[in-house]
């Protein structure tokens, strides 16, 4: 399994970082996609890290799934043309869509969580008003995977891993990192 994270400045840490160093530990390959083409990204606070590619080398047909963590850089990926047609993308070839506190507004202002179950950061409802609120800390609906913040992110974690890999495995990761 091959997800694209999708970054740009100003996204929150724990929920991009923790994400992915757990789909890792499970076997799911994560590519660290910069928005804007650059080589590195800084989040909400402070901390710089690293892409693996930019978003226009991202092939649709090369990966499972897109995964989009929260932040202040949720806001400018609302706003970013070659974001939404890539999440659009995503959509219409029945690929995993993730997303964690204000990651899902990317997908509600496309109209991807009409009536459909999700969570996501309190107030960032405004972007997905004919979804289905539920007030948990992680939601799947079909392919779509969402989680309600930064506290979440085991949860979070754990759902895709079960979605993607299985029970028995999302169990074992949680065994070996003593959850």
């Amino acid at each position: 399994m091959r997800i694209a994270c999708l970054l740009s400045d100003g996204f929150e840490e724990i929920e991009a970082i923790g994400t992915i160093a757990l789909l890792r530990r499970s076997g799911i390959e994560c590519e660290l996609v910069n928005v804007f083409n650059k080589k590195s990204v800084t989040g909400s606070y402070g901390i710089t890290v690293m892409t693996t590619m930019s978003l226009k080398a991202v092939k649709v047909t090369d990966f499972d799934g897109l995964f989009i963590p929260g932040g202040g850089h949720a806001k400018v990926l609302r706003e970013t043309p070659t974001v939404l047609e890539l999440v659009e993308t995503f959509h219409k070839q029945n690929k995993w869509l993730m997303a964690i506190c204000a990651g899902p507004s990317v997908f509600g202002v496309l109209g991807i969580l009409d009536n459909v179950h999700y969570t996501s950061f309190p107030g960032t409802e405004k972007y997905m008003p004919k979804g289905i609120r539920m007030n948990e800390k992680a939601v799947r609906d079909n392919l779509i995977i969402t989680g309600i913040g930064a506290g979440a992110v085991y949860e979070f974690a754990f759902e895709i891993i079960k979605a993607l890999l299985g029970e028995c495995l999302k169990d074992e990761v949680s065994r070996r990192i003593l959850y």
